[in-house]
């Protein structure tokens, strides 16, 4: 599968609300495409498109070919496919045509798809993804276009060869009037708009920005969308001369097009771009939606420039009635530098957090999990992918350098799980010569994984001993900015990740963010004790029963903790083992105060931790009420997989239930006098505790404590009594 970005953000339009307008092209690469048979696949199947007389312009059928042999109704009861029926069937003329396409995963749990509608709607992230197939070549119905006589050269001659050399896609969706129309797919230019959109000047790209804003604003009708004034524009633009096109203008271009729109819709027609003879109102503008849209559109013009203080958009209505005021003019001014830095940010946290979804959901499930946790396969298959994003030149219709940069932002992410799990694996090697140069080449890698890689570089330095080294390097990094510094975390599915990711969007000032830090099973050797514990949180949780919940369990399997709660996490054990408590105590109190932020992802993880650390200290107590706060952060009603929320209800993915069983054996079994001093109910601790008169173990600070509890005692006291030691 290839994917391709379309809609909003290819435009430019970076706005608040631009992922609800973002559209993504998941493109099926086994479909082979053709228009000529003689250029089908001779050893495997391919698709070859069918027009006929009454198929409307910018539609076509896609007729199963095999080994050069168009298939017919004579082949169909030969067919073998487990879907046949679901995305074959035989047209008017007895062709053997695909229906639809095969049912995916995504459809199934995360996507759902109207009747002739060829976006997928996605349940919970705002954006549609469209499935189709690519042709390579130029179709020929649009061959006009390659042929339009341009009397202002635009698109020029090199930008029309390179748009040819893009091909086109098919989407499952029929005309709207036809007959077949469950049978027929639309040829797509989505490639080429989006390069004709990259390519307008600054005054082009704002008079469709206004077009969009007065679409949404003022016309508000459901037939007419963003796509017929992009339509409008390109022709507007390809039959003006480019000095039109200049700052002091701009109105009179919005005008033009509003003009241009107006003559299509008297008319009942507007032509596609790139295939004049389809009509982009069909199905859409009837006789009265077309006068209703006229009279909007007259009166449009009518008003003229005062129009655009109706628009709220962008706070355009306060830039027009403000727009002789030198002072608000000044404030406006401040306002937008501040807006597009926003928004600047926002494009670079997002990007940061796509990186993030790839390698978690891709790099490290097709390499990791899939080779069931092989260390040796996955250390080199991930330095293969290192390999070839290094010396990958581009990516379809991707330059070079655009191909590269994307390709680097996975490179971070790369270097630290490289040299994390060499390290992990080099301090378990027998040589001692073996394991030093292991270890040397990772430190490389460390420092080229960003904090991520320094503070799991700092876990290698304690997991051999190198205490007083592993706290020079603590004490190298800026405490402060790490504490306020904007926290990313894409390696979970709770609602609430993605509220908190927003806001700190919105009240961040700073360009840099961090990412979570997390420790596969194979790097148990370098994590802290603290952070064992969360490698084992989805303990008892169903694995079997179904593809997507094991996904989701594996995915959970690794330790993942926010880079700010690590750093003082690793200043507690170090502090410690050097004996130097009050720096200890700080740590602590630094992760005290942080679990509370909003900019800390993971809190159900911190307040674990925190009470790992009171509990090695014998503050029991206030450990299991750490734990308990843990528990009740883990709310199942947030996890964004509804099909996995009833086993939620019973098996959360939280470590504290291990961390209790842990101090409970040691207050039960182990009889540590530290242990035993709390109420099991509501943890608190007096003098006066009653023990249970069975397992004379557990103890109550009152007979309510002791009846809310009894469910739960009832059948571990039996077990206490059978193991207890006189």
């Amino acid at each position: 599968m290839s994917v391709y970005i379309v809609g909003s953000q290819c435009e430019g339009t970076y706005t608040s609300d631009h992922l609800n307008d973002l559209d993504i092209l998941q493109c099926d690469e086994n479909g082979f495409v053709v228009e000529d048979i003689e250029k089908s696949d001779q050893n495997h199947s391919s698709l070859l498109i069918v027009t006929e007389c009454y198929t409307s312009p910018g539609y076509c059928k896609l007729q199963l070919v095999f080994r050069g042999i168009p298939f017919t109704h004579v082949q169909w009861p030969f067919i073998v496919n487990p879907w046949k029926t679901v995305i074959y069937m035989l047209d008017r003329s007895g062709r053997v045509v695909l229906y639809d396409l095969p049912p995916t995963y995504d459809d199934k749990f995360f996507f759902s798809r109207s009747r002739n509608k060829p976006a997928s709607k996605c349940i919970e992230r705002n954006f549609d993804m469209v499935i189709c197939y690519r042709c390579k070549a130029w179709p020929s119905m649009a061959d006009e276009w390659l042929q339009r006589h341009r009397h202002y050269e635009w698109p020029t001659e090199d930008m029309v060869l390179k748009l040819k050399s893009l091909g086109f896609f098919v989407i499952k969706k029929g005309h709207p009037l036809s007959s077949e129309i469950d049978l027929e797919w639309r040829i797509s230019f989505s490639l080429q708009e989006r390069e004709l959109m990259f390519s307008l000047t600054d005054v082009q790209h704002k008079c469709y920005m206004v077009l969009k804003m007065l679409n949404r604003d003022i016309i508000k009708l459901d037939y007419i969308a963003s796509y017929h004034w992009k339509t409008c524009l390109f022709y507007t633009i390809e039959e003006n001369s480019k000095h039109v096109w200049k700052r002091e203008h701009l109105f009179y271009c919005v005008r033009l097009c509003i003009h241009r729109m107006l003559k299509w819709v008297k008319c009942g027609f507007c032509p596609n771009y790139f295939i004049p003879g389809d009509n982009l109102f069909d199905g859409r503008l009837n006789n009265e939606c077309r006068i209703i849209l006229e009279k909007v559109l007259r009166e449009f013009l009518n008003v003229g420039f005062n129009s655009l203080g109706y628009i709220k958009s962008a706070n355009i209505c306060y830039y027009m009635k403000l727009r002789r005021s030198a002072q608000w003019f000044q404030w406006l001014q401040t306002e937008s530098q501040e807006l597009f830095k926003n928004a600047l940010l926002e494009i670079h946290l997002r990007t940061i957090g796509d990186t993030c979804f790839v390698f978690n959901r891709h790099i490290l499930e097709l390499y990791y999990f899939r080779n069931k946790q092989n260390i040796f396969i996955f250390i080199k298959n991930v330095w293969l992918t290192l390999t070839y994003i290094q010396r990958f030149d581009n990516i379809t219709e991707h330059t070079a350098d655009d191909t590269k940069t994307s390709l680097s932002l996975l490179t971070p992410h790369i270097y630290t799980c490289l040299a994390s799990n060499i390290s992990a694996m080099a301090i378990q090697h027998p040589y001692l010569k073996a394991r030093g140069f292991l270890l040397f080449g990772a430190y490389t890698y460390f420092m080229k994984g960003g904090l991520s890689g320094y503070l799991k570089f700092v876990s290698v330095l304690y997991a051999v001993g190198m205490y007083e080294e592993s706290e020079w390097y603590l004490d190298q990094l800026d405490d402060e900015y790490i504490k306020r510094n904007t926290a990313w975390c894409i390696c979970r599915y709770m609602n609430s990740d993605i509220t908190t990711t927003l806001n700190n969007i919105n009240k961040t000032s700073q360009s840099n963010v961090s990412t979570c830090i997390w420790f596969l099973p194979s790097e148990v050797p370098i994590t802290l004790d603290a952070m064992q514990y969360e490698m084992f949180r989805n303990f008892d949780t169903c694995l079997h029963e179904n593809k997507n919940e094991a996904f989701i369990c594996r995915m959970n399997s690794r330790a993942i903790v926010d880079s700010s709660i690590y750093l003082f996490l690793l200043k507690f054990e170090i502090k410690k083992k050097l004996r130097k408590f009050q720096e200890c105590n700080d740590a602590f109190s630094n992760m005290l105060s942080l679990y509370r932020d909003q900019n800390v992802r993971h809190v159900d993880v911190a307040c674990n931790l925190m009470a790992w650390c009171l509990n090695s200290d014998g503050q029991t107590v206030m450990a299991l009420r750490c734990l308990k706060m843990s528990w009740q952060l883990m709310n199942y009603q947030d996890f964004i997989f509804v099909f996995l929320k009833d086993k939620m209800k019973h098996f959360p993915f939280n470590a504290a239930k291990i961390h209790a069983l842990v101090s409970l054996y040691k207050a039960w079994f182990a009889k540590k006098p530290t242990c035993s001093k709390f109420c099991v109910q509501c943890f608190d601790s007096i003098q006066d505790l009653k023990k249970c008169s069975r397992c004379k173990i557990t103890a109550y600070c009152s007979k309510q404590c002791q009846k809310k509890n009894w469910t739960i005692h009832k059948s571990v006291c039996k077990i206490v009594s059978r193991h207890s030691y006189q």
